[in-house]
């Protein structure tokens, strides 16, 4: 097995030299995009598996061809894979609805038979004078985490529950840790018709739910010219991707930006030196960033660029969770100097979190409108160029920026690393 992922690594990184197609000299949009072609092309890069790992020789193999120390760091985490998700209500006409279970998701005891009962958003207020035990809770996203909507209903009595999102379409979410009981998720149409079915009068279901929850190890792609505890900025982006989507903007897009961006700072490098990290196991719960951040690597960090899905969709976000505003206001200045369109905003549910938690300050560029998240339809050809560029161009200035090179570790990042802490 060995043997066959060092000829395909070989065979991608082959494929990804190969020249832009419609000729000329590439720009850095398409130097990116050239790597969200061959990490798309993977396949799912799901946390814990063997695409993903081939997808962190890839990047480590890219990084070292740019002249920095590359390494793959494996940690452990939680791991979660669906083998069967089936969900069918019954009547005279039945109907069997597209049902994903939530990550962390545990599996049904064989599959439940009962009646549905429709909580809000499954807050507790919603429970209030319903009587969900030994029922299926069907719950509108929003509000409050997928794990808190099912914790309440797990303490109301309810046997398993159903998510419906809350816009068009289906996407999955994860529950962070394993729930009491099992829950799935399906679309907002699907849901607002069972909703209407449940309003109308007694609606049963059958739901059988097997999923894996094991303890695996995922990896960290690291890329450096600085050493141990010397003054880093940290430009990274998640790797991994959601099962059955390629992951083409979601997350290939941030990585390719980020390994164009570690190309161009290597021809001529910032004042302090960049730091190159692809996290794994985003997806699943920002492992990969916290094992970073609650590790001995944090020391000497005095900033962190995230680039996440940056590929799709004509607005441009900048912004951090509420924290120290000087990365993103160095990419406000140089997006005014440059001329691209950008909107600040607040933001968090990425890697940046872990850093911004040690007190460091960090900036997140990101695209929010992509009609394929985490959806099979992610895939490379909907990833444009012409928008990658400008975050190529963004990280590498704020990299430069007066702001990055005038940063100091934080204290919190130090306490982090500290042995007292080990």
């Amino acid at each position: 097995m060995r043997r066959s992922a060092l000829l395909w690594i070989v065979v991608f990184v082959a494929a990804s030299a190969l020249p832009v197609a419609h000729g000329g000299p590439a720009s850095a949009g398409d130097r990116a995009y050239e790597h969200v072609r061959v990490l798309a092309g993977m396949g799912p890069r799901v946390a814990g598996t063997l695409t993903e790992r081939r997808g962190a020789e890839y990047i480590a193999s890219q990084l070292r061809a740019y002249g920095y120390h590359a390494e793959v760091v494996s940690f452990p985490f939680p791991y979660f894979e669906t083998r069967q998700v089936a969900l069918e209500l019954s009547g005279p006409q039945p109907l069997r609805l597209d049902a994903r279970a939530l990550f962390y998701s545990p599996s049904t005891p064989g599959p439940i038979r009962a009646q549905v009962v429709a909580a809000g958003r499954g807050l507790p207020s919603d429970f209030a004078g319903t009587d969900v035990r030994g029922r299926i809770v069907l719950v509108e996203r929003g509000d409050i985490t997928f794990f808190e909507k099912v914790d309440n209903a797990s303490r109301a009595g309810a046997v398993a529950v159903i998510v419906y999102n809350h816009q068009p379409g289906l996407v999955v979410g994860t529950l962070g840790r394993v729930t009491s009981i099992p829950a799935v998720m399906i679309s907002q149409e699907e849901g607002q018709r069972l909703l209407g079915m449940v309003r109308a009068g007694p609606v049963t279901a059958t739901l059988l739910v097997d999923t894996i929850n094991e303890q695996r190890p995922s990896w960290n792609v690291i890329g450096s010219v600085a050493g141990p505890g010397e003054r880093r900025l940290v430009i990274g982006g998640h790797m991994d991707s959601v099962e059955g989507s390629p992951g083409a903007n979601d997350n290939a897009s941030g990585v390719g930006a980020m390994l164009e961006a570690a190309r161009l700072l290597r021809q001529q490098p910032p004042r302090v030196a960049p730091e190159f990290v692809a996290f794994g196991a985003e997806e699943l719960g920002l492992f990969g960033s916290f094992a970073y951040a609650n590790g001995d690597r944090i020391r000497g960090v005095v900033g962190m660029i995230n680039l996440d899905m940056v590929g799709v969709g004509e607005r441009l976000l900048i912004g951090n969770g509420g924290g120290d505003p000087r990365l993103v206001e160095a990419g406000l200045e140089a997006a005014r100097a440059m001329g691209i369109r950008i909107e600040q905003r607040r933001m968090g549910a990425s890697d940046h979190v872990a850093f911004e938690r040690a007190g460091i300050p960090v900036a997140f560029l990101h695209r929010p409108d992509d009609p394929n998240y985490h959806t099979p339809q992610d895939t490379a050809d909907k990833v444009r160029p012409e928008l990658l560029d400008p975050v190529v161009r963004l990280a590498v200035a704020i990299a430069r920026s007066g702001a990055a090179a005038a940063s100091t570790p934080s204290r919190a990042a130090m306490d982090l690393a500290s042995p007292a802490r080990r």
